[in-house]
């Protein structure tokens, strides 16, 4: 299946997201013999920081498993018709506008998606920033400090003393809040949903999913369903908060991280 639109025409597959703006032309092609199911979302936007957004976002087609569990979701709302259909897809439509334009956010120099970044020195936010966007990377500190231009030993210090955490810390904050996501959000294996994150060793990845988490993986994926959504939001100042009502990760929640941390090596 293709769709066209302008003078650029893309070739879909399973699990592609199309972001089509408003008053744009365009026209799907299935030139097979095989059935295709799509699902349309038609929406307005009134908050204009948020038409802003979607404005400088160059956003086409995308292949985003969180992204289309969020659609598939919507769409289940209003077949099986629950009575508050309509408040839970402003909702999800919202976190998906939101997860679509994270990059655009991002380079906007708005608060980082993940971890809040309010009051953080410059160089904080740089590392943070840099994190973010190469959590699935085998990184190492040389390759942060090169990724932010500082040394390695003024790099750690720093931070340290500007987040309360190391930057190995956040590092695994970012990748787990990435792995929560996708174990709530998604069928993935997870195996799969641990080498996404960055995770070679899967039993690392369940050592330190408990740590912030404080259950496993597996656990996670049957507690925290999709469907109990609002429930799980009812806990504030909890990681899984932070993940299901797409809001980032305090300085509370850093510090409860840390004596936790100190625990396990005590």
């Amino acid at each position: 299946m293709e769709i066209a639109f302008q003078e650029q025409t893309y070739t879909l597959e399973k699990g592609d997201i199309v972001w089509v703006p408003k008053g744009m032309l365009h026209r799907f092609y299935n030139d097979s013999n095989d059935t295709v199911h799509y699902y349309q979302l038609n929406f307005s936007v009134l908050n204009q920081s948020l038409v802003q957004l979607l404005e400088m976002a160059d956003v086409r087609v995308v292949r985003d498993a969180f992204g289309c569990e969020l659609i598939s979701r919507i769409w289940q709302e209003y077949v099986q018709n629950r009575a508050l259909k309509d408040e839970f897809s402003e909702s999800a439509l919202k976190m998906l506008l939101l997860h679509l334009t994270a990059q655009s956010r991002c380079l906007r120099g708005e608060e980082q998606e993940v971890i809040d970044t309010a009051g953080c020195s410059v160089l904080a936010k740089q590392v943070i920033g840099f994190l973010t966007e190469n959590y699935a990377r085998d990184l190492s500190l040389d390759d942060v400090a090169a990724g932010v231009g500082i040394t390695k030993h003024y790099l750690c210090n720093a931070f340290k003393q500007s987040t309360g955490t190391t930057i190995n810390g956040c590092l695994n904050m970012i990748r787990i809040r990435k792995a929560a996501e996708l174990i709530v959000y998604s069928d993935l294996p997870l195996p799969q949903v641990a080498q996404m994150c960055g995770y070679v060793s899967v039993s690392h990845f369940n050592r330190v999913f408990m740590r912030y988490v404080g259950i496993p993986p597996g656990q996670c994926r049957r507690a925290f369903s999709f469907d109990n959504l609002s429930n799980a939001c009812r806990s504030p100042g909890t990681f899984m908060y932070s993940v299901l009502a797409n809001k980032s990760i305090t300085p509370d929640m850093i510090n409860e991280f840390e004596r936790r941390k100190k625990e396990e090596k005590e």
